[in-house]
């Protein structure tokens, strides 16, 4: 029988079926919440992490949870206990993004999927990115397993508690990282505790992440050999010394 919980307002939780587990804890249905999803730690957080999971549930919003699994509510193992998980919204029907970096593997998955697929889908990520800088956080490890992707090529970010946090002036700090998405200045790092990050480290994670999406999933291909051919049909009716210039300009855009 599995033990109830309890949010910070008293209300009863179940945890169902486990949908996954990391070394950090497990991911649990709800009985009573369809929508949402608990993490439970394998061993209650210190107690700085518990404050910082309250206050990222005491500031949930409609437009964070729209881009993040962001906590909801914190659980306890009893009434007024320690905060040992969190409440988020359940993220269904959607994959890692590395999953649509491969033509192939989108062909077989998403068989209606063009570029324009891309395009929205890099767009979704640096609205992501943006929602959280706006609320005065940094996502900090970022990584190509914690942003997911549906069919409507809406992103989702997950592992939000190990985000950066900025608690009304006190920081909490994300002390975790995956090197091929840490900046240059940051790689000779021994490691990331007790590091301040900063939105702009965030924006290289961002960077390479379109460049995977776009390039690795075909759109700048497809751009080049468009230019290639608009290029060549230039070549056959001017010289290349005196093709427009605005001509040339919106070729290569």
């Amino acid at each position: 029988m599995k033990p109830t919980l309890y949010t910070a307002t008293g209300e009863c939780v179940t945890p169902g079926c486990e949908l996954g587990k990391g070394g950090e804890g497990a991911v649990y249905d709800i009985e009573e919440f369809v929508d949402s999803v608990a993490k439970i730690y394998h061993t209650p957080p210190p107690a700085l992490k518990q404050d910082k999971l309250a206050f990222m549930a005491a500031t949930a919003d409609a437009q964070l949870l729209n881009y993040v699994a962001w906590p909801q509510a914190t659980l306890h193992g009893g009434r007024g206990g320690k905060v040992i998980g969190f409440m988020m919204p359940k993220v269904s029907g959607k994959e890692p993004i590395h999953m649509i970096y491969s033509p192939a593997h989108r062909r077989q998955r998403y068989p209606h999927c063009a570029w324009d697929f891309l395009l929205y889908v890099a767009r979704n990520i640096a609205s992501s990115f943006a929602t959280v800088h706006e609320h005065g956080h940094v996502v900090g490890d970022v990584n190509q397993n914690s942003f997911m992707v549906g069919r409507d090529s809406k992103v989702v970010l997950i592992d939000s508690d190990s985000f950066q946090i900025n608690a009304n002036g006190t920081l909490h700090l994300c002390e975790v990282g995956v090197s091929h998405f840490t900046p240059p200045e940051l790689q000779t790092l021994p490691s990331f505790v007790g590091f301040e990050r900063t939105a702009n480290h965030d924006n290289f994670g961002l960077a390479l992440l379109i460049f995977h999406v776009c390039l690795v999933g075909g759109i700048l291909i497809l751009v080049c050999r468009l230019s290639l051919m608009r290029g060549m049909r230039w070549r056959r009716i001017l010289p290349i010394s005196v093709m427009p210039t605005r001509q040339i300009i919106s070729d290569v855009v």
